[in-house]
């Protein structure tokens, strides 16, 4: 026996499944399907529903079932029409910014610290933070203060030289050799200060930072102007947030540093600055910041700055007025004797020998407490004190040779883990995390692929490697607690880094930024190659694919030359045939989009900015014009994202500068909307058509005048070399209605100045004065209507300028726009007229203001038909009353609703409903949507406003709209009271008409809710004489609207109550007539079969 089924079958598979479990309980459901992982065995007849359950998901998935040796083909009538789009747009926030500074903590007594924490606030000023994007140094200062042994640097807080600066100001120099101690004592001074309620801004310099944010002079000046900022004039930061496109476009850091100066002269009280590990700012900056401290200084006494650093202060040339505080070895000796003893006493281990192991280590110290802490970390392993009496004698005389010596000790097994460590921990540009090192140490190099996942935890890590070497730091954010390994001082990447290391017994322990930067590009290409294949990448099952996604491309940028098999991965993660590819650019900033048409590798390498994979491939003869992906072509992609020497790179071998297609239509257009001053420069130079026309923005010109916009210096730039100020096209329009739109005051001008048509129509906003209108900007529109623009032009989403500012609201623009002649009854726009558009808004100010100026109240047009109408739907009171003052015709016909009274009774406002009837509105109108009020208040459930519309007249049994009647609304809307009260009221049970026919009939749908709620109200419908078998509306009857909406239990209700179906559900074609089917179990076996037919759309 075979059935044919189809997949366009209307009848819910919830009763296909129904039926089937009545007729065919005792037939073979011995089911297989074919499945892209293989055969699968299915549900048998021991239980029939669950193999149909599995029999209707394969009739949806148009999937090939064998039942009983028999062939059931599933057709798919409508072709595979199911495709899955995995688009993650989300965006990930750093939370290592939103704890921030510990401004007014209190120093407690005896060491502890009270907090409480002014954070950089996540709910102040997020959006500020983000744009700012300072480091964050309030975890060294956490990790330093956490550390200071009691009783230790009390010194520096009574030296006179100390005191002397803290009274007068100025600049206190702290210097000191590696591991001397400098943070501890720089952080002891802090918590000293704080204690006193100072204002205390603070900056650690930290090679270890692998963000880098924290070796720059901009980080420091981003840090310290957040805080200061934050601290003393939060309102002068949203100004500049505000200033700087909304924190679209970087503040340079000049800006900054003049903010900072500005901020700090503000107020009257001292101001301690700190500046830690000045020698570990990179080279290149170190003398900007050298000037910065000379500025701060020519602030006045109220600025005291107090920095810590490896060398003198004449190194950088600044010796007059300068306390100079150096940490020699007599200096020290005390804080590391204390450190010592302290250190001692809380490990048992030290008892029987303390004082030799306290005599050996301030005889080896040299004034370095790194050092100490060293060797009592390595004794502390040794695990007895005969082993730590002999190590005695063999202390290692330097910081290096602790270092050698850590790394010597390194087992054999461990070795390739610990080189894998230190590489990221020296070369990595983010924090590295326990649960990031776990899935880094899982990564086959050989196989390129991945080992089963294993955990490990902060107290495993030092059987790996010594926490000389390396620490865990437990930091809490926002998702809880991470475990963050560290270098365990900064001399550490000095020594790994070191020539010395290469001539000593560790110089398998080596380490040089391109070993480093292969290592990590090759984990991250692997791991992308792996978890990305499947589509999608699971987040929580992948913990690394973050970091591999942002910064695989830093890591492969910084290879020279580039070779295997780093080039092949990259070449293989950037085809986006592969579904690698695809998880990338799903996952990162490039968005779903840049996946949108097919393209190369080399495209996307353009993109990225990987200008030696670029030279590879093109020594490789890839073609340079090659069409596709989002932005058409690599130099369009390149300028989008603001890689000039890749835009260089290409141009000078043979990119075709005017190319077209992509996004954007060219690269000057992709550039100039992205506000890259160079690479306009550079395109236009290699002969770039400034008037080109195609792309989002139609033209260049048009582009530069919008979000990025790189204002007015590439304005400028395109109209020198010959850019068509009129050019029409692009979403704007013209370039004056996008600046307008903007609210780019120096532009309109500029453009004004170079002949743009003032009055040109076109765009989404019709013409620039309906944009600024629109927007909200007063001196644009003052500025365009001064120039001659055409108050009363037509066009536009809004239809016209007054009409988009009644909608907004701003009512000095429509004085503005009337006085300059606007017609205030103009129809046009979506709203029919301005009126209309200021009552759907709840403008009552503008209301005011039009019908003062003589706005026709009753003028007709628009999506609600007129004013009162659009004021009824929108709740708006107020403008109601104001509308009927003003002799508004409460029954006046027109949009979506039909009249006032039908849209008040559509949104439930009974107020509203009152006041209308109160003003003469006829209960009984007709037309809109729902034919009557009565009818869209019984759909929408308002019993009150049901009473009171039959308490005023209305028609119970009145015929029109989508459900014909009132009753067949409510009963479509679920509604049992309503139902009920009708009932009582009079309303005709079996009235036909509307889209279901019957009240029945739109009960049996079950629109809404539970079934419970419409089963009930099919039983109330059926207890008052529904007829169950009436005919007629979409389904023709209440039995085959619940087959179809597969409602099982209002199915099974109507059958009990007698209900009979017009037509068959199935039909079995028989091939074997002898075969004996019994259908019920009261039927002779020889009886003709019949089953409901699937009838179909």
């Amino acid at each position: 026996m075979s059935y044919i089924l189809y997949k366009g079958s209307r009848t819910h598979p919830a009763i296909i499944r129904r039926m089937l479990g009545y007729h065919l309980a005792d037939a073979d459901w011995d089911l297989q399907t074919t499945h892209p992982s293989g055969w699968h065995p299915n549900p048998t007849q021991s239980d029939p529903i669950g193999a149909l359950d599995y029999f209707l998901h394969a009739v949806h998935d148009g999937q090939s079932i064998m039942t009983g040796g028999n062939s059931l083909n599933i057709l798919n009538v409508h072709g595979n029409q199911y495709q899955a789009f995995n688009i993650d747009n989300s965006q990930t926030v750093d939370s290592h910014n939103v704890y921030r500074d510990f401004s007014n903590a209190t120093i407690q007594a005896g060491g502890n610290i009270n907090i409480n924490q002014i954070m950089r606030n996540a709910n102040d000023s997020p959006a500020i933070q983000s744009w700012i994007n300072a480091p964050n140094p309030s975890s060294n200062f956490i990790a330093a203060y956490d550390k200071i042994t009691e009783g230790t640097g009390e010194w520096l807080l009574k030296d006179s030289k100390f005191v002397e600066w803290k009274q007068k100001g100025g600049l206190l120099w702290l210097q000191g050799k590696a591991g001397s101690g400098k943070t501890f004592l720089l952080t002891k001074a802090i918590g000293s200060l704080k204690a006193e309620n100072h204002n205390v801004p603070y900056f650690y310099f930290d090679t270890r930072d692998q963000s880098k944010a924290k070796m720059t002079y901009r980080g420091i000046l981003a840090s310290l102007m957040l805080d200061t900022g934050l601290q003393l004039n939060s309102a002068q930061l949203k100004s500049l947030y505000e200033r700087y496109n909304s924190g679209r476009d970087q503040m340079p850091a000049d800006a900054m540093k003049s903010t900072l100066l500005g901020l700090l002269k503000q107020g009257s009280s001292s101001i301690y600055i700190f500046m830690d590990a000045f020698d570990e700012c990179q080279i290149q900056d170190q003398h900007y910041v050298t000037e910065f401290i000379q500025e701060l200084l020519g602030l006045g006494a109220r600025i005291h700055i107090f920095v810590s650093c490896r060398y003198p202060v004449n190194h950088i040339g600044m010796n007059i007025g300068t306390y100079k505080i150096s940490l020699n070895e007599e200096v020290v000796e005390g804080d590391i004797e204390i450190y010592i003893q302290k250190s001692l006493q809380a490990r048992e281990l030290f008892v029987k020998i303390s004082g030799e192991v306290t005599e050996a280590l301030l005889h080896g110290s040299h004034g370095q407490i790194r050092w100490v802490d060293c060797q009592i970390q390595y004794f502390q392993q040794l695990g007895s004190w005969r082993a730590i009496r002999k190590a005695l004698k063999s202390l290692p005389k330097t910081l290096e040779e602790t270092y050698e010596q850590a790394l010597n000790a390194i087992k054999k097994e461990h070795k390739e883990d610990a080189q894998a460590i230190l590489k990221w921990l020296l070369f990595g540009n983010d924090e590295l995390t326990m649960e990031m090192l776990a899935e880094i140490l899982r990564i086959d190099f050989e196989q390129q692929s991945l080992d089963d996942p294993e955990p490990i935890q902060g107290y495993e890590l030092c059987s790996i490697i010594s926490s000389t070497l390396v620490v865990v730091q437990q930091v809490t954010r926002w998702g809880g607690q991470q475990d963050i390994l560290q270098l365990g001082h900064p001399s550490v990447k000095e020594y790994i880094v070191s020539e010395e290391i290469k001539e000593s017994s560790a110089k398998l322990f080596q380490i040089n930024d391109q070993l480093a930067h292969e290592f990590i590009a090759q984990c991250c290409l692997i791991y992308l190659v792996v978890c990305g294949k499947y589509g999608h990448i699971n987040w929580e099952l992948f913990p690394l694919a973050y970091y591999a996604a942002r910064r695989w491309t830093g890591h492969v940028r910084n290879l020279q030359p580039l070779g295997d098999p780093v080039n092949s991965l990259s070449l293989h993660l950037l085809t986006d045939t592969n579904t690698s590819c695809l998880s990338l650019m799903n996952m990162t900033h490039y968005s779903a989009k840049a996946t949108a048409g097919s393209a190369l590798p080399f495209y996307y390498a353009s993109m990225v900015n990987l200008p030696n994979m670029i030279s590879l491939m093109i020594k490789n003869a890839e073609d340079v014009n090659a069409q596709g992906g989002q932005y058409g072509t690599a130099l369009q992609a390149a300028s989008w994202e603001g890689n000039v020497d890749i835009v260089k790179l290409l141009l000078e071998n043979g990119a075709d500068v005017n190319a077209q297609g992509g996004q954007y239509g060219s690269a000057l257009q992709a550039a100039s909307y992205r506000g890259y001053v160079d690479i306009v420069k550079l395109l236009l130079e290699n002969g770039a058509d400034v008037n080109t026309q195609g792309g989002e923005y139609g033209n260049a010109l048009q582009a530069a005048s919008i979000p990025y916009g790189g204002g007015v210096d590439i304005i400028k730039l395109l109209l020198e070399n010959g850019a068509d100020v009129n050019a029409q096209g692009g979403h704007y329009g013209s370039a004056l209605q996008a600046c307008s739109y903007r609210g780019y005051v120096d532009i309109v001008k500029l453009l004004l100045e170079n002949g743009a048509g003032v009055s040109a129509q076109g765009g989404q906003y019709g013409s620039a004065l309906q944009a600024a209108s629109y927007r909200g900007y007063v001196d644009i529109v003052k500025l365009l209507l001064e120039n001659g623009a055409d108050v009363n032009a037509q066009g536009g989403e809004y239809g016209n300028t007054l009409n988009a500012a009644s909608q907004r609201g701003n009512v000095d623009i429509v004085k503005l726009l009337l006085e300059n002649g606007a017609d205030i009854n103009a129809q046009c726009g979506a709203y029919g007229n301005a009126l209309q558009a200021a009552s759907c808004e709840g403008e009552v100010d503008i209301v005011k203001l039009l019908l003062e100026n003589g706005a026709d109240v009753n003028a007709q047009g628009g999506v609600y038909g007129n004013a009162l109408h659009a004021a009824s739907y929108v709740r708006e009171v107020d403008i109601l009353k104001l509308l009927l003052q003003n002799g508004g015709d409460v029954n006046a016909q027109g949009g979506e609703y039909g009249n006032a009274l039908q849209a008040a009774s559509y949104i439930g406002r009974v107020d509203i409903v009152k006041l209308l009837l109160e003003n003469g509105a006829d209960v009984n109108a007709q037309g809109g949507k729902y034919g009557n009020a009565l009818q869209v208040a019984s759909f929408e459930g308002g019993v009150d406003i049901v009473k009171l519309l039959l308490e005023n007249g209305a028609d119970v049994n009145a015929q029109g709209g989508r459900y014909g009647n009132a009753l067949q609304g409510a009963s479509y809307g679920g509604e049992v009271d309503i139902v009920k009260f009708l009932l009582e009221k009079g309303a005709d049970i079996n009235i036909e008409g509307g889209k279901y026919g019957t009240a029945l009939q739109a009960a049996s749908i079950s629109a809404f809710d539970s079934d419970y709620d419409y089963v009930k109200l099919v039983e109330v419908l059926l207890d008052n004489g529904a007829d169950i078998n009436s005919q007629g509306g979409k389904y023709e009857s209440a039995l085959q609207a619940a087959a179809i909406k597969g409602k099982e239990k209002i199915f099974d209700l109507l059958i009990q109550r007698g209900a009979t179906p017009i037509d068959p559900i199935f039909t079995i074609f028989q091939k074997d007539p002898k075969i004996p089917f019994p259908l019920m179990d009261n039927e002779p076996a020889d009886h003709q079969i019949y089953c409901p037919l699937f009838w179909n759309m």
